[in-house]
């Protein structure tokens, strides 16, 4: 019973000095060990101490590693790269201690390529990228960790979903691919990360998140209808219009059909570009005067591209 009293002290004397919240032989610890954040470690009561790193080498003031008062190491802001092992010597006495330090919250954001994500379609696809910000006080190589998690649970590599990344010097993109979507993909989606090392003086930080909703809908109902004006009879002025109700910021590109094919103004004949009046996209084509030779069977076509998809609406 004594033997295992005394290996639990041992162990709970060992992880209170490797979290820096007692000290060892007269090391006293200021702040908290969060890189970012003011730590400072005071050599006791010594009055003429020196401190070391593990490989023997003496501390000295560097700008970022202030010593002061013969006693005090200051880390004014503490970085990632400052963990290790210190020792205060004072004369035939040396005292250690574990600087761990913790990596900060990161901070994540998240976008998508969509104009607006309440209103996607369903049959296209989208991009949503998780963006990592990696702390600048972050000096040393870590490991960045994002995962995905949407409506139906965490989120990998599939048919309709595709995860990408890229990591660049202090940013980490991470993208999610869903394609083609599918109504049932309405919902919230969430990008967690956090930020790790393999230095067992570094703390992984916490997790950081971001979140976006998306709203699938099915592709609305779109229907283009032709007009005239004017009299057919040779000589006079004849327009022919294209009519199509823009739905939903769905801009349509509108074509005149001549006997199955494209319309080509030749003479007499003019397009004016599609125009946006009360909602609708309008292409109207003038025969100014109407010839004999502009008979035929003309059909309005608009077409609506977006990703995935391309209808074209006849008429």
């Amino acid at each position: 019973m004594d033997f295992q009293f005394r290996l639990f002290h041992i162990f709970l004397l060992t992880f209170l000095l490797c979290h820096g919240v007692i000290n060892s032989s007269n090391i006293t610890v200021i702040g908290n060990p969060v890189a970012g954040q003011v730590y400072t470690l005071l050599c006791g009561n010594a009055t003429n101490a020196t401190w070391k790193y593990s490989n023997g080498t003496t501390v000295v003031s560097n700008g970022k590693i202030i010593v002061s008062n013969n006693r005090n190491l200051t880390f004014n802001p503490l970085l990632t790269s400052h963990g290790g092992n210190y020792t205060c010597m004072s004369g035939n006495i040396s005292n250690n201690i574990a600087v761990i330090v913790e990596i900060p919250q990161p901070k994540t954001t998240i976008s998508s390529n969509a104009i607006n994500t309440s209103m996607v379609y369903s049959g296209t696809s989208i991009q949503i990228v998780c963006t990592v910000h990696i702390p600048s006080v972050v000096d040393t190589p870590v490991v960045v960790k994002t995962f995905w998690i949407g409506t139906q649970g965490p989120i990998t590599n599939g048919s309709r979903t595709n995860v990408t990344t890229v990591q660049a010097i202090l940013v980490h993109n991470t993208t999610l691919q869903i394609s083609p979507l599918n109504i049932s993909d309405s919902g919230m989606y969430q990008c967690v990360s956090n930020i790790s090392s393999n230095s067992v003086h570094i703390k992984a930080s916490n997790n950081s998140s971001a979140n976006i909703s998306l709203s699938v809908q099915a592709l609305p109902p779109l229907v283009v209808t032709t007009s005239s004006y004017g009299s057919s009879i040779a000589g006079s002025v004849y327009s022919v219009v294209c009519t199509m109700k823009v739905v939903n910021g769905l801009v349509p590109k509108i074509i005149l059909m001549k006997d199955s094919r494209p319309h080509v103004n030749g003479v007499n004949a003019t397009t004016s570009n599609s125009t946006m009046t009360g909602g609708n996209s309008t292409l109207t084509v003038t025969f100014s005067p109407l010839r004999t030779s502009h008979g035929g069977q003309y059909t309005c076509v608009a077409t609506i591209s977006i990703p995935q998809i391309s209808l074209n609406v006849t008429n």
